[in-house]
């Protein structure tokens, strides 16, 4: 009896699971987002009442400067992933016992693992030594700079980015694996404790700290946590191929700086906008702007779960040339990111701008409905932009570049080359800049495929899937 109640409920469950392509990543990646939401119901209304106006701009502005690290990382962690999964193509990958397989892939393996910590150990050190004068400029010759506490809690900040920016190196190595499920549990453990924290701080009185803190603590545990995860794999590898050099012109260069210099283009197209904001407008602008970009951001991100997390597996089909697998899932999986990204853009925009109708203490701190209708929109059509560069760079190419070269500068001239005197027209700016980023990406997403996946194609660095 017990039996089959459980059948009958687990039954359907399962079958909406399957159809909804919610597969074990997935089913992390959500659980994430999840707790992020229950963290956000939370964590916004401390932030709009423990914080000043002026505070809530320094709290979300914190985050765009920071993402500077970009010019720094050149878009390694994409590179990283796409080169541990065409190795591993031919290995078997045991947690416990660690890597089997042919003497040759083992090695490359465990040249490339090297060659990626190395990077990593150099460009954490030069995002610790450059990123806090930049932020201390940016933030000590602005308007409002002298209202808030904000020199030590931008120091933590850095320092917890750096160290950060270490730790998923490592999680791009398992997530390379094709252990994407196990490297996204981990975030998710790391997350769920620097949302906590975050609100600990927010309750205790900590304001700008809150944040700082909260990422320290967080570092630590996922640094712990993966390294768990690793320590087997790479000990059972570590005195192999110490001979074999990876060529970073001939087998990185080529992949990499195409995907550096569209990360650099991200970062005007996703981070410039809430800085000129704070600049041209004012911290208190900024925290309402950076709420609504906040807001946006989780829904993009949530929604881009369903093929962030096939793209360790389409680098593995590509290394196979299973171009049908690819195609089969990319139908599968893009549609249900659009789908789950309209869904969180309607509540949105229907309930935020409203909050202070309800909570009266709110008036003033809250983004109006336009700007989350501009931003929540992009971030509907940036899915589809995103499933085509996920499914295209595990080719190990990245054919986006002069897209998102052309975005960015149209962005920049945008922002920096007018004064704008409202978010409005920045929100708009963006929208329009991000359809014309569909129907480019679409031309090269149907061109490249064709291409690539006809007879005689050779990737970069020299894999061919011909």
């Amino acid at each position: 009896m017990s039996l089959s109640f459980t059948t009958f409920v687990l039954e359907p469950f399962h079958r909406f699971r399957r159809l909804a392509g919610v597969d074990k990543a997935v089913f992390y990646s959500i659980l994430s987002r999840v707790f992020a939401t229950a963290g956000s119901l939370i964590t916004i209304p401390l932030i709009l009442t423990r914080l000043t106006s002026v505070e809530q701009g320094f709290y979300y502005t914190f985050g765009s400067i920071l993402a500077l690290q970009v010019f720094l990382e050149m878009g390694f962690g994409t590179v990283a992933i796409q080169m541990i999964a065409h190795e591993t193509a031919h290995l078997k990958i045991d947690l416990k016992s660690g890597a089997s397989g042919p003497t040759i892939y083992l090695e490359r393996f465990s040249a490339t693992i090297r060659f990626i910590r190395y990077w990593y150990v150099i460009v954490s050190l030069l995002i610790a030594v450059l990123l806090f004068p930049a932020g201390f400029w940016f933030f000590s010759t602005s308007a409002g700079g002298v209202s808030a506490s904000w020199l030590f809690p931008w120091l933590i900040m850095v320092l917890a980015a750096a160290g950060g920016v270490f730790v998923n190196s490592l999680g791009a190595i398992v997530e390379g694996m094709g252990l994407v499920a196990e490297s996204i549990r981990v975030r998710l453990w790391g997350s769920a404790t620097q949302i906590l924290l975050t609100i600990a701080g927010l309750l205790a009185g900590f304001k700008l700290y809150s944040v700082p803190m909260a990422s320290a603590v967080a570092l630590m545990l996922n640094f712990w946590l993966i390294w768990r995860l690793l320590r087997n794999v790479i000990s059972g590898t570590k005195g192999l191929g110490k001979e074999i050099q990876v060529d970073w012109i001939k087998d990185v260069f080529p992949f990499q700086w195409r995907i550096a210099l569209s990360w650099v283009s991200g970062w005007f197209i996703f981070n410039a906008m809430l800085p000129v904001v704070f600049r041209q407008l004012g911290p208190e602008e900024a925290g309402r702007f950076g709420l609504a970009m906040s807001i946006s951001g989780f829904i993009s991100t949530f929604a881009t779960n369903w093929t962030s997390t096939k793209s360790a597996i389409w680098g593995q089909m590509a290394s196979k040339r299973e171009w049908k697998s690819m195609d089969s899932l990319f139908w599968k999986a893009m549609p249900q990111a659009v789908i789950a990204a309209i869904t969180g853009s309607v509540i949105a925009i229907l309930l935020v701008p409203h909050l202070a109708d309800w909570i009266p203490r709110f008036a003033g701190r809250l983004p109006e409905w336009r700007i989350l209708l501009m931003l929540c929109s992009s971030s509907v059509i940036n899915q589809i932009v995103f499933a085509e560069a996920f499914y295209l760079r595990a080719h190990k190419r990245e054919p986006f570049l002069a897209n998102s070269i052309f975005i960015a500068v149209s962005m920049s001239i945008g922002l920096f080359g007018f004064s704008h005197y409202t978010a409005l027209s920045i929100a708009a700016l963006y929208a329009v800049l991000a359809l014309v980023g569909l129907i480019w990406g679409s031309i090269v997403f149907a061109y490249c495929r064709s291409r690539w996946h006809s007879s005689g194609f050779i990737a970069a660095g020299g894999v061919q899937y011909d």
